[in-house]
């Protein structure tokens, strides 16, 4: 559905033309007029704004705000990231939250609970028929959006403060296991020194094609095409470190 010029909603995932016409923009402003490499950046920066809404204020705050698709809008411009906007905002929090009681607040008894409401709301009500509407235009299986998906939703809590959130690989394995059956294999969790200690890096195993763009040039350190010869490479391209985590699952 549009709704004004420059920009669509969360509807635009039921209709197929919308969606090819921004896509095929969002390429071509990131400097790429082939369509799996365009839509591989827009389902990435499409995903990407629901999941930093949502896992960013479960990892922050243990509350999960509803980004189903029948709750916000992703707005997109011609030279800017979509931006999530919500239409009916709606959060589900534990019994001892400041917010419980609140109109427009659910509440559930544990993590387990709240965790489980993350999958509904943000797995089930929107990034599956992302998945699916995506899939259908590009072609092919839907692994390698399920791929992009693991990644994004494990980085929130990866790259969270320490001192906050001390064991950020086992809450990175709780977000990957709200995934369908099989994608938390789409990563693998190793570690990532930036000089401030090590800290969770979710290797890839599907291609994001970003490495295709005249931005980069060369695949990121995450890249599914890097050996680790590759990978040691780019980090000291990068003056960082990285090395595998055999305790990270």
């Amino acid at each position: 559905m549009t709704t004004s010029r420059g920009c669509v909603d969360a509807g635009v995932l039921s209709d197929p033309r919308a969606l090819r016409d921004w896509i095929t923009r969002y390429g071509e402003y990131h400097g790429s007029v082939r369509f799996p490499v365009a839509s591989a950046l827009a389902f990435k920066a499409y995903t990407w704004a629901l999941i930093e809404a949502a896992v960013g204020r479960w990892v922050t705050e243990r509350r999960v705000v509803d980004v189903s698709m029948s709750r916000v809008r992703i707005r997109t411009e011609a030279a800017d990231e979509p931006q999530l906007e919500f239409v009916a905002l709606h959060h589900t929090v534990l019994p001892d939250d400041p917010m419980a009681g609140q109109p427009g607040v659910a509440v559930v008894a544990t993590e387990d609970e709240l965790l489980e409401v993350l999958r509904r709301t943000l797995v089930d009500n929107h990034l599956e028929p992302a998945v699916e509407a995506f899939r259908a235009l590009r072609g092919g299986g839907p692994r390698p959006l399920w791929g992009t998906v693991a990644q994004s939703i494990g980085y929130p809590a990866a790259t969270a403060d320490p001192t906050f959130l001390p064991d950020r690989a086992a809450t990175v394995q709780r977000l990957l296991s709200i995934l369908p059956d099989g994608v938390a294999q789409l990563v693998e969790i190793a570690e990532l020194d930036e000089g401030q200690g090590w800290r969770p890096l979710l290797l890839r195993r599907t291609c994001c094609y970003a490495y295709t763009l005249p931005a980069y040039g060369q695949p990121c350190l995450t890249c599914c095409l890097l050996d680790d010869a590759g990978r040691d490479a780019v980090a000291a391209e990068d003056q960082v470190s990285w090395r595998r985590c055999t305790s990270c699952g």
